[in-house]
Parts: C-alpha cells; structure tokens; sequence
C-alpha cells in the first residue's frame, strides 16, 4: 500500500509507525538542471528528474532532500525532490518550507496529481549497504510536471522483501502489466 499510494505518504508512514513524523531538511539548492544527474543510476541528484519533468536545458532548479523523522530522531524515510524554480509560487515556498512536502503544499491549498513511475529497490542513504524499498513519482498540476519525487523507506520499519517474500516491483500494480492502469 506504501509503494502504490497516490497520496500522501506521510500519512500513511505516520500511521505505520504510530507516532508524528517531523521534516528534517538535510540540503537545499537552487542549481542549474544540467548540475542534475539524469542517469538512472538513483545515486545522483534527482536522478532521472530531468527527463521526468521535461526540463529545458539550464533550467533553473530547486533541490530539496530531506528525512522523514520519528520524535525520537530515526529516520522512517529519505526524500529527494526537484522542482522547476519559478513555475508555480506555492511550490517554490513548499520546497523550502520546514514541514513535509506534502503538508506544506496542502497548507497552501494546493492540490496535485500524482503519478506513480517506478518502484523497486534502493541504497538506503542512512546505512548505503542496506537495501530498501523505494519509489519515485512526479506531481502534476494542469497537465503538467512539477515536481519529481523519490522516497527511500527505512528497511528497519518497511523490509525491502530481498528475502524472498514478494518484493515492492512485484507488489505493486504499476509494474504489472495485465492490470489496467488507474
């Protein structure tokens, strides 16, 4: 449910821990989107954004990565978020607000689509020998790409199914392609 959701996954990640979850901001930046690494490789910064939201060469970009936290300071998830800087108002202030993404753009009253585009297996950025699961998606507004999303979940509350159980790709209806897309 954590992979495949379209909502805010810190609701869901809140509810799974028991406990409020609180925004811990570890880079922002405004750069160029060529500065962006569009590998595929998921190490670099907003991999694959580029492409994801469409953006022009030299495209001023904002780069936000942060931690989801328990109160006690453990980290629950890690995020990486791109914007196109000066698209949209609410999202430029969304990006550097002290809260997580998700709440900080509904308390500016701003309402996206989320399209799911890929879930799987990552490094988990706290611990990179452990596998984690992860996904990525782009938030839409009118049609078009704002934002490029993706999360890595901590392996020590969400297990990355490497053990053999049913692994998050195969979980998750997006990767399925005999079931009708939403």
């Amino acid at each position: 449910m954590l992979l495949a959701n379209n909502g805010l996954t810190t609701v869901l990640l809140e509810a799974a821990v028991r406990a409020p979850l609180h925004v811990r901001i570890t880079h922002t930046a405004r750069l160029s989107s060529h500065a962006l690494d569009d590998s595929g490789s998921g190490s670099g910064s907003g991999s694959g954004s580029r492409s994801a939201l469409g953006l022009e060469a030299g495209r001023p970009c904002l780069l936000r990565r942060t931690r989801l936290v328990t109160p006690g300071g453990v980290p629950v998830s890690a995020n990486v978020v791109v914007a196109a800087a000066g698209l949209d108002a609410d999202v430029d202030a969304a990006m550097t607000a002290p809260q997580p993404l998700g709440y900080a753009l509904a308390g500016r009253g701003c309402r996206l689509e989320r399209r799911l585009l890929h879930v799987g297996h990552a490094a988990w950025p706290e611990a990179p020998d452990r596998t984690c699961a992860s996904k990525t998606y782009v938030m839409y507004h009118a049609g078009g790409p704002l934002i490029f999303v993706r999360e890595t979940f901590n392996p020590a509350y969400f297990p990355a199914g490497t053990d053999g159980a049913a692994t998050a790709h195969e979980a998750c209806p997006a990767n399925d392609p005999a079931r009708p897309g939403p």
